[in-house]
């Protein structure tokens, strides 16, 4: 199976070690972003991956187009155009201190400011199975928001799976009646999806469906009205301060949960989007629901002890750690 990926690439820094903004003068500089994260990681699986996005005509453009080839991510669907990249300042946590993300110019970066127009979504689909469309593009801008409902439309015409994660951000969506909104563009783009990722708040806060009975039932609810083949997530859980994690996966006829597992965290960022790469690796197999979930979880479990966002994970490496619980040494 073919993947390719619609998202903006941004430009992490961050402060070496665990230090403040206010302690260096010194950043570490990283191209991410969901679409690269995922993409990164299957193409670390073995898969043939592809990133959709605009980066800027200039110099940056093309050291973030290095950046993503070198991870094993093909490039030749990449768009020139503009002068500004997304960027943003992660801060790592550390003990009680949260990790902490500051944003700057999404709106107006090469991405940002690009609608439907500047891709070559045909090409896109005749050499991908797989697309996937990252939440946020519906979040950032008219022009984004087009060209995320454009690719589903099409993507869906030529018979193409789509996953589609929420990924919403209430930081980029404080304007007045801006919920309201954002449910219409979700609305819109999810009776073409067959994954999502997302949870039960962003059902019950964003699509505000009503909580009637179960968690289960509600997600039954949503999966079946739109005809969603798998959806997935995972909850987070802290027991004596000790922080812990465990996926969960649906269809329409079942459900898994994975292993609760302990985290150690070295950089938490990324990590949801180990999570996502694991699933579509299953769903690409052809795994159970409950080999998908668990090679997903630990995936995830993973990507905490990767400093930076993109996962750099391997299936043999997630699969020692599964059948060897404790292994702190392979030769």
């Amino acid at each position: 199976m073919k993947f390719a990926a619609f998202g903006e690439v941004m430009l992490r820094l961050s402060p070496p070690e665990y230090l403040l903004l206010d302690q260096t003068n010194e950043l570490r500089m990283d191209y991410t972003g969901t679409g690269v994260n995922i993409t990164a990681n299957l193409a670390q699986f073995g898969y043939e991956t592809s990133l959709v996005t605009v980066l800027p005509d200039n110099r940056l453009g093309q050291v973030a187009k290095s950046a993503i080839a070198k991870y094993g991510i093909k490039t030749d669907l990449l768009s020139f155009a503009h002068q500004h990249i997304g960027s943003y300042f992660a801060e790592n946590g550390y003990g009680a201190r949260p990790t902490q993300v500051t944003y700057q110019n999404r709106h107006h970066s090469s991405f940002g400011v690009s609608n439907h127009e500047a891709y070559d979504f045909e090409k896109v689909l005749a050499e991908n199975d797989l697309i996937q469309i990252c939440g946020i593009s519906l979040s950032l801008t008219d022009e984004t928001r087009d060209a995320a409902h454009t690719l589903a439309k099409k993507a869906a015409d030529a018979g193409k799976k789509i996953c589609f994660d929420f990924n919403f951000r209430p930081s980029l969506n404080t304007e007045p009646n801006k919920v309201a909104f954002m449910k219409e563009q979700y609305e819109e783009i999810l009776p073409y999806c067959d994954i999502v990722f997302g949870s039960v708040r962003d059902l019950t806060d964003l699509l505000q469906m009503e909580m009637t009975g179960t968690a289960d039932e509600l997600i039954l609810q949503f999966m079946e009205k739109y005809q969603i083949d798998w959806f997935a997530g995972t909850k987070r859980f802290s027991e004596k301060s000790q922080k812990q994690q465990q996926g969960f996966l649906y269809s329409r006829e079942t459900q898994a949960v994975s292993t609760k597992h302990e985290l150690t965290i070295l950089d938490r960022i990324g990590a949801g989007d180990a999570y996502a790469a694991g699933v579509l690796t299953g769903y690409a197999e052809n795994w159970s629901l409950e080999e998908t979930v668990e090679f997903a979880a630990m995936n995830a479990v993973l990507a905490h002890t990767i400093h930076g966002d993109v996962p750099l994970t391997t299936k043999e490496q997630v699969f020692i750690v599964l059948e060897n619980p404790g292994i702190d040494l392979i030769r």
